[in-house]
């Protein structure tokens, strides 16, 4: 296989993942060995998911992770799981009294990488992963019944969260959304915000000028490849997602949203979610703002976002049903 790699920067400027490499210190946060105990694997259609069931519990999470070349679970290898999706450092603090589903994208399985393989390359696009993880919510919820149902989204996930609450067959049963490290701007949008930034580094403002370029609105010539790579994934992908405006979806949704954004995000920028936060002030939706980037990445941190994440979606919980 040969991909060329564009003269540009590589890195992933906009959806930095929020999968999250620990080191031995930080390893308490979850099991490194196994942190996806008594885990089932569901499947619908050309879809599946991963189940966490609570049989005392009829409350349910369903998590949309973040980007990546992985299994939303993660990297497995011999030694355990050095590389773990926000699923893995929920279940210690929610598995007690909910079931957790995490959603898988399109044909990957539990614990692997995809970078190499052309076949994922090709099918990893926003239309694809929609289609996907609305396939495994219908399944499941016809199949299940709760008294709360909340669907959280993290990072390209959370891009995609107002998208897949809109076609899911069941709606009423869906009590609440939580989206993290996004917010209502498109891509382009958010490239357009830090282009503007006087203290934006000049490589980084190559690199967003070459993707508003190639992707201006009402061009629709956009290039497809899925072999070659541009800021860390390929044009097929970009061509999917870049025009995704959360903020037409969301002036949708009537049901409570929690907003949870770093301050200091270099990826996606804080004033994404604000712009929410000020057009869109008579919604139900709830704006939490931390000091961190475009996740937390110190102990301390995930601490305070487990907890405060958790201390929400127990408060929707015991709200009444609209």
């Amino acid at each position: 296989m040969s991909r060329r790699k564009n003269n540009v920067i590589i890195f992933t400027v906009i959806f930095t993942s929020i999968i999250l490499v620990f080191s031995c210190k930080t390893t308490s946060l979850f099991d490194y060995k196994n942190p996806y105990p008594n885990m089932e694997t569901v499947y619908y259609g050309d879809s599946h998911a991963y189940v966490f069931r609570n049989n005392a519990s009829d409350k349910l999470l369903i998590i949309l992770e973040s980007i990546g070349w992985e299994s939303t679970l993660g990297i497995q290898t011999n030694e355990g799981w050095p590389i773990v999706g926000v699923g893995g450092l929920l279940l210690p603090v929610l598995s007690d009294s909910h079931s957790i589903v995490i959603l898988e994208k399109l044909k990957r399985q539990s614990g692997k990488n995809y970078y190499e393989d052309m076949e994922d390359r090709a099918n990893y696009t926003a239309g694809n992963l929609i289609d996907c993880y609305v396939e495994s919510i219908n399944g499941y919820l016809a199949e299940n019944t709760f008294s709360s149902v909340v669907i959280a989204g993290f990072s390209e996930g959370a891009c995609l969260l107002p998208l897949v609450y809109e076609r899911i067959n069941d709606k009423d049963r869906v009590k609440a959304l939580v989206s993290m490290g996004y917010g209502g701007f498109s891509m382009y949008e958010s490239y357009n915000t830090w282009s503007l930034r006087q203290n934006t580094l000049p490589e980084e403002k190559m690199n967003f000028q070459y993707i508003m370029e190639i992707y201006k609105p009402g061009d629709d010539d956009y290039p497809d490849s899925y072999t070659e790579d541009v800021l860390g994934m390929t044009y097929r992908w970009f061509n999917s997602f870049i025009h995704i405006k959360p903020f037409e979806y969301y002036s949708n949704i009537n049901i409570p949203v929690l907003f949870i954004h770093g301050e200091y995000d270099s990826n996606v920028p804080a004033e994404s979610t604000a712009y929410i936060q000020e057009n869109l002030p008579e919604k139900p939706f709830s704006y939490k703002y931390f000091p961190w980037e475009h996740a937390p990445k110190e102990k301390d941190d995930i601490i305070v976002f487990r907890k405060e994440l958790v201390e929400w979606i127990m408060e929707i919980d015991k709200q009444p049903d609209l």
